[in-house]
């Protein structure tokens, strides 16, 4: 028992170390392929890559500073103009806390005539410019949900242009960025041909049994 064991951990070593062998020099080979046809300098393209995207990681870093200078200053006029709302409340709430339409009707009639008009003038004022500031408050609200937006906007494009960024300043090695670069394009290859070798043998031997 020990000694199929044996075997088979020896017969397993070498066919892992056989498998990788191969995958070894055939992404070396063809990243040296990659490398000798691309007719782009690596070093200059990382350069170009990095200063473009410096331009555009400032471009976006100052613009999401904009949006949110904006956007606390929308905030800070919403919470103004709804102060201004409750302040048109209590006011109007103020004025109509005695009211009653005997009281009213006695004053035009027999009382102050004109403190009754002043109180309807005021009424009148303040009801106008709870209108007014409603309606502001409706304006701001939606104005600061397109600044919301564009906020989060800028956000992902700042964190695509980050991530971008990052990747360029640690692709350092040309011989990585190739072998990395030839990765990505065999992986697939790379893992049917391992998957054939490792299988193709048992389904060959279990084909050749009788029955």
């Amino acid at each position: 028992m020990l000694s199929r064991l044996s075997k088979l951990a020896s017969w397993l070593i070498r066919k892992v170390g056989v498998a990788v062998l191969f995958v070894v020099l055939g992404l070396w080979t063809y990243a040296f392929r990659l490398a000798a046809r691309d007719p782009v300098d690596f070093d200059l393209h990382r350069l170009e890559l990095l200063r473009r995207l410096t331009g555009e990681q400032k471009h976006l870093q100052a613009a999401l500073g904009d949006v949110k200078l904006r956007f606390a200053g929308l905030e800070t006029g919403l919470a103004a103009q709804e102060e201004r709302l409750r302040t048109a409340d209590r006011a109007m709430a103020a004025l109509r806390a005695d009211d009653a339409w005997w009281r009213t009707v006695w004053d035009k009639l027999f009382g102050d005539a004109d403190r009754v008009r002043t109180k309807e003038e005021r009424l009148a004022r303040l009801e106008q410019m709870k209108a007014e500031t409603t309606a502001r408050v409706a304006e701001l609200r939606s104005t600061i949900i397109r600044a919301t937006w564009e906020r989060d906007g800028v956000e992902i494009d700042l964190g695509r242009v980050n991530r971008n960024l990052a990747a360029v300043e640690q692709d350092r090695s040309k011989t990585l960025h190739y072998l990395s670069l030839a990765w990505q394009r065999s992986r697939w290859y790379v893992i049917a041909a391992l998957a054939a070798w490792f299988l193709a043998p048992a389904l060959w031997r279990r084909r050749r049994q009788p029955g």
